[in-house]
């Protein structure tokens, strides 16, 4: 798929906010999202080589660093114009897109005096009412061409192309072969990054599973983005418009959650191990948005 972009910007004078290149616009409205989340708190001296030099600071719970990532397979919906003859219309009105963030939580060091220290759970159950502790992108897997323009020319994101292996929770539920309703993977949730050079090799690959777990309803929304823009620091908002069941894992319960790295030659999976080895994992959070309407099965009239 080729994008071109031009320097045209939105009405917004110049220097007062980040560009908008056509042909965006914003905000972007998602027409549904499933997203999962594992969070790990790891010593602080994993992160600081990745925020070094970028004004951020690490946030701290209990002196430790929180690192993320969530995978997100997300819809939008879009018009060819009200302009455009039937003949340029696109062939199809929505797109579909999956990506992955690797996330450091932190902060704008010059807005250091605004902090309040909370725990982590506070934080993922929207304790942090300043909205400055937020994610650092360290890398963006995803598959579609025009979201990976989109995050990196309007937010900054380290976006490459790639793509996935899923296997998600769903309200449809997997079935064995048997006219018996054995619903399976609806409280586990399964995805793999791919070499974006060979598919046939892994980045890694995790593994939650929620069963027999306790969630507790959380949404720490408007979540802050923060990246780089025309070599400035930006941020930015995104609102998840329901709450998400959110699990906090003790020990026992951090087995719930299995990531293996793959055999990938790729950056990214040296970032994951340098920031994630021999940690376990201390919250998971899960979201599926609402169905738009149901299709029952046929009777007899």
């Amino acid at each position: 798929m080729s994008i071109t972009m031009s320097n045209e910007t939105s009405p917004v004078a110049k220097g007062t906010l980040p560009s908008v290149p056509y042909p965006f616009t914003m905000p972007f409205y998602y027409a549904s999202l499933t997203n999962v989340g594992v969070f790990y708190a790891v010593p602080k001296e994993r992160v600081a080589p990745y925020l070094k030099d970028t004004g951020l600071l690490p946030a701290l719970f209990n002196d430790k660093a929180l690192v993320s990532f969530n995978f997100q397979l997300y819809s939008g919906q879009f018009a060819s114009g009200i302009d455009v003859p039937p003949e340029q219309w696109s062939s199809c009105g929505a797109a579909i897109t999956q990506e992955l963030e690797l996330n450091i939580v932190a902060y704008p060091e010059k807005r250091k005096s605004q902090i309040e220290p909370i725990s982590y759970q506070d934080y993922l159950e929207n304790g942090d009412q300043t909205k400055l502790y937020g994610n650092h992108r360290v890398w963006v897997p995803c598959d579609a061409d025009i979201a990976i323009a989109a995050g990196m020319q309007l937010f900054g994101e380290p976006k490459f192309k790639t793509s996935f292996k899923v296997n998600l929770a769903s309200q449809n539920p997997v079935r064995n072969n048997t006219p018996h309703y054995n619903p399976e993977w609806v409280s586990t949730w399964g995805f793999r990054v791919d070499d974006p050079t060979d598919s046939n090799q892994a980045i890694f690959t995790c593994v939650v599973n929620t069963a027999g777990l306790t969630p507790v309803p959380g949404n720490f929304s408007p979540i802050t983005e923060y990246g780089t823009h025309d070599k400035q620091m930006i941020g930015c908002r995104w609102n998840i418009l329901q709450p998400m069941p959110t699990y906090f894992l003790n020990e026992s319960a951090s087995q719930s959650v299995t990531l293996t790295m793959g055999t990938s030659s790729h950056p990214m999976k040296q970032d994951m191990e340098n920031l994630l080895s021999n940690v376990n994992p201390v919250a998971v959070r899960t979201y599926n948005s609402q169905p738009a309407a149901i299709q029952s099965r046929a009777y007899y009239p």
